[in-house]
């Protein structure tokens, strides 16, 4: 029998969401591009090409890692209509199409330039699967999801970051506007947003600079 209808005193906060999505459709775009214009002859531009690839299909990949243990199931065993896991069915097909694409993207063996195409796939699905989860999966989360347990579970993300949290960090900051980082570093570890203004968003700043040869 499904769970009761979660009633939060106010409405889910999925922010974190929004800009994740946000973030991944960007950064695959200009990465779809990247590595299609990157200059094999040049050592420093592939290596930041390559370097900043590979950060952003790991946030994706910890991304649709916490959604697959956790958010899915969760929603799913509250669902009271059968007919709504229907959506469950189409994301998680996604969820497994990407990792095929993930893997061969990130495949430093085959040159950069030749998994552009790959990248570029990518970028349609995630913006695809990420737009339809915004339409269809987000209003079920609002029902069957409240805040304080949609915070437990954004902590218990941050801290499978490990190593990548402050790049991690620095992603979802610099893809959020001024209200959105506020309510982003109120689950963020404290400091982050100290750390953020003083160094991380630099860093993240200059890789992209270097990925993507912004002045």
């Amino acid at each position: 029998m499904a769970s009761p209808v979660v009633q939060p005193s106010a409405p889910l906060d999925l922010t974190t969401g929004y800009v994740a999505h946000r973030a991944l459709r960007e950064e695959l775009a200009r990465l779809t591009v990247a590595t299609r214009e990157v200059n094999p002859a040049d050592i420093r531009q592939s290596r930041a090409v390559e370097d900043h690839l590979a950060l952003v299909l790991r946030f994706l990949a910890a991304h649709h890692r916490e959604e697959d243990a956790f958010v899915y199931p969760r929603v799913r065993a509250r669902l009271r209509v059968a007919a709504a896991g229907r959506v469950f069915v189409a994301l998680e097909g996604d969820h497994d199409s990407l990792d095929t694409l993930m893997r061969r993207a990130g495949d430093a063996r085959v040159p950069l330039r030749e998994r552009s195409p790959v990248v570029g796939r990518l970028h349609d699905l995630v913006a695809r699967h990420t737009y339809q989860e915004e339409r269809e999966m987000f209003p079920l989360m609002r029902r069957h999801v409240g805040n304080h347990e949609q915070r437990r579970l954004l902590r218990r993300t941050l801290r499978a970051w490990g190593r990548d949290m402050p790049a991690f960090v620095a992603l979802y900051l610099h893809h959020a506007d001024p209200v959105e980082r506020i309510r982003i570093l109120r689950v963020a570890p404290t400091g982050a947003g100290v750390m953020w203004h003083l160094s991380w968003r630099r860093r993240y700043a200059r890789r992209r600079a270097e990925a993507y040869g912004l002045v």
